[in-house]
């Protein structure tokens, strides 16, 4: 299984020293209100993604009057019948620049990270993945993809790279050979982008329809997963869009179609789930997108995901937080977990669980007895 085995926090936010062993199973921080529970969560992920998940300002994740932070990771992976690997990942940032490390050597791409330690979000905010722009949706389907296909971080760079080309030809208002210069690369790559992401949804869908029959039994309607392209549906040629709509997108200074503009809709009944489900079944609904995620990645790649979940109190009451847990453990996932208080997380099972108390920015290791 994958899994972070050491965990090194230094000068993240009002972290100034982290340092401990993580369990296989679950790792539970309880801590107050400020203490700095969301910072190791958030630290874990900036690791992953490159990104904060609070701010885009990065500067703010360095601890005051410290000139740099750092964050390290040891993932161990293990698949049956194959030997265990081992690697050491870490980033460590300054208000200028960020550098990335693997196996002592300094690495350029972020992705690599990424594919070492594949980590899925559960947050306070993860509901308004269905409320909020198509962004956040673009995103959680695009992990899938870069996790299930190879072809997918190349013809996503390509794209971003023609797009950002031909939205500086707009923005200047070149003439229209010179924008047309980028439509077809922009096009092959955005079908190829469409495809992925269409046998993606596809493969996603039944595990989403199970475990949202787990955590909400009581909607007998399945959910149907709406893919929209980013470009009118009835398009039978992307070149001739851009063309017919050449006029318009000069005058708006951007690219208006595209694989950049895609979407997804989750329905019940034909009905949008952000109109039909109640704030706290849309909670649900965000768990088992996560676990369906999960589940698809396992079953793909032979390997789980580690999950991160900040304050699973607020967001789940206490017959929903065992379900959670207990298909957690069925899954076989790592899962780090905050929360205020010990007592509102069940213990499952003692021999693969950790729990520390996080006071004043120090870690110390509770005794499960």
């Amino acid at each position: 299984m994958t899994q972070i085995t050491q965990l090194s926090i230094q000068h993240f936010r009002n972290c100034q020293h982290i340092q401990c062993e993580l369990s296989r199973g679950l790792n539970l921080i309880v801590g107050d209100n400020a203490a700095g529970k969301t910072a190791i969560i958030e630290a874990i992920w900036v690791l992953a993604t490159g990104r904060s998940f609070r701010t885009a300002k990065s500067h703010l994740l360095i601890q005051h009057q410290q000139e740099a932070l750092t964050v390290f990771t040891e993932v161990t992976s293990s698949h049956e019948n194959k030997s265990i690997a081992s690697h050491r990942l870490g980033v460590q940032k300054t208000t200028q620049q960020s550098q990335l490390r693997m196996d002592g050597e300094t690495i350029q791409s972020q992705a690599t990270i990424a594919q070492h330690l594949p980590v899925q979000l559960l947050t306070p905010e993860s509901h308004k993945l269905l409320e909020d722009g198509p962004k956040a949706r673009r995103q959680f389907m695009d992990w899938g993809c870069f996790h299930q296909s190879s072809d997918f971080m190349p013809l996503w760079r390509n794209y971003q790279r023609a797009l950002k080309q031909r939205n500086q030809a707009l923005k200047k208002q070149l003439p229209k050979a010179q924008v047309q210069l980028w439509d077809q690369t922009l096009v092959e790559n955005a079908l190829k982008i469409d495809g992925i992401r269409q046998t993606y949804l596809k493969n996603l869908t039944p595990y989403l329809v199970t475990f949202c029959q787990s955590l909400m039994p009581e909607i007998t309607e399945n959910v149907v997963c709406q893919y929209r392209a980013g470009w009118p549906k009835n398009t039978n040629d992307l070149m001739a869009l851009y063309a017919l709509n050449f006029q318009k997108e000069k005058a708006l200074g951007h690219t208006q179609y595209g694989a950049h503009r895609a979407d997804i809709r989750f329905k019940f009944s034909g009905q949008e789930a952000i109109n039909t489900l109640s704030r706290g079944q849309q909670k649900l609904f965000v768990c088992a997108l996560l676990l369906a995620q999960a589940s698809l990645h396992e079953k793909t790649l032979q390997e789980p995901v580690i999950m991160l979940i900040d304050d699973l109190p607020a967001e789940l009451d206490e017959t929903h937080r065992l379900k959670l847990l207990e298909l957690l453990q069925v899954l076989k996932i790592q899962h780090i977990i905050t929360s205020t208080s010990q007592t509102l997380i069940p213990i499952l099972n003692t021999n693969t669980t950790h729990i520390w108390q996080l006071n004043k920015g120090t870690l110390i290791q509770k005794s499960l007895l």
